[in-house]
C-alpha cells in the first residue's frame, strides 16, 4: 500500500522534494496521496495535474491522519504551525534549520516519534543529499518508513546529534549555494578574458558537471584528480597558485564555519528547552 504524505509549506524546498518524490520512477506505487498545506499555491500549481496532489488550506481539511506529516516551513513561524498537528498520529518529519530534536518535542507533547531531515535542492533531479536524525521514541517501522520516503531522493544518511545536522547544513544543506556561486564566478571569468555570455554559461556549466560527475565515479580522491590535471609549471598551476596565494581553501573553510555557527544561532533555544 502506498504511503500518504502531508507537506505543510512549499517553498523552496517543499516544492524540491514534491518533484522529486513525484518523479521517482516508482512513484505512482510508493505514494498512493499528497495533501500540500501552504498559504501560496503558486508553488504547487504544476503538481496539481497529478490527481494524488490535493491542496488544503488547513491541517483540519485532511480525510485522515498522513502516514506522514513534512513541515517545510521557516524556522521563525515553526512555533505557530506545530500546535495545529499535535492531534495527529502521524510520523513527523521536518526539514527547517536550526530547530532541535527537544524543540519539537515540547511544541508536541506528549512526545510523538519524529525526524530532523536536512536535504538540499537537487532531490528535485534524485541527486540530493538528505541527513536524518531521530528523537528517541522512533520505532525500527517508523526507521522504515522515512527510509521508504526519502530512498532514491539522493545520497542519505543517519546522524547522531543536532550538532551533527547543524554540521551537515553548512556542507551540504548550504553547499549548492557555493557550487552555483563558483559556477557564476568561472563564467564570468569567462566572460572577461573575451567570450559571450552563453558561451561563458556553458563553458562553466560543462566544466562543473563533467569534474563532478568524474570525480563521483572515479577511485581517486579529489586531491589525485586534480594533479593528474596539474602539470608542473603550466596553465592549471599558474591558476592554482593564484587560489592558494588567496588563501581558498582558508575562505571555504571560514565560510562552512560561518555557515554551521548560523545554523546553531538559530538553534539557541535549546539552551531554554
Amino acid at each position: 500500500m502506498g504511503l500518504s504524505l502531508a507537506l505543510v509549506g512549499c517553498g523552496a524546498m517543499g516544492s524540491a522534494l514534491l518533484k522529486g518524490w513525484l518523479t521517482l520512477s516508482d512513484s505512482q506505487t510508493r505514494f498512493k496521496a499528497f495533501w500540500v498545506i501552504a498559504p501560496h499555491r503558486a508553488n504547487v500549481e504544476p503538481f496539481l495535474e497529478d490527481p494524488r496532489v490535493q491542496w488544503v488550506s488547513s491541517p483540519q481539511e485532511l480525510p485522515e491522519d498522513p502516514d506522514i506529516i513534512v513541515f517545510a516551513v521557516k524556522p521563525f513561524i515553526m512555533e505557530e504551525i506545530l500546535p495545529l498537528y499535535k492531534a495527529f498520529h502521524s510520523l513527523f518529519i521536518t526539514v527547517a534549520t536550526g530547530k532541535s530534536l527537544a524543540f519539537y518535542e515540547k511544541f508536541l507533547s506528549p512526545p510523538h516519534s519524529l525526524i530532523r531531515a536536512m536535504p538540499n535542492t537537487p532531490v528535485t533531479i534524485h541527486q540530493g543529499v538528505i541527513a536524518l536524525l531521530a528523537n528517541a521514541t522512533l520505532t525500527a517501522d517508523q526507521k522504515r518508513l522515512c527510509e521508504k520516503c526519502f530512498e532514491g531522493l539522493g545520497f542519505c544518511t543517519w546522524v547522531k546529534s543536532d550538532e551533527d545536522i547543524d554540521k551537515i547544513t553548512a556542507i551540504s544543506g548550504s553547499g549548492p549555494a557555493y557550487v552555483f556561486y563558483l559556477i557564476e564566478s568561472l563564467a564570468q571569468a569567462a566572460e572577461s578574458i573575451g567570450f559571450d555570455k552563453e558561451t561563458a554559461s556553458n563553458l562553466a556549466l560543462y566544466t562543473f558537471w563533467g569534474a563532478s560527475t568524474y570525480a563521483h565515479i572515479s577511485n581517486d580522491p579529489p586531491s589525485v584528480l586534480r594533479q593528474h590535471v596539474t602539470s608542473p609549471k603550466g596553465t592549471t598551476a599558474a591558476a592554482l597558485n593564484v587560489l592558494e596565494t588567496d588563501g581558498f581553501y582558508n575562505l571555504m573553510e571560514a565560510a562552512v564555519k560561518a555557515a554551521y555557527n548560523r545554523a546553531r544561532e538559530l538553534g539557541d533555544e535549546r539552551k531554554s528547552v
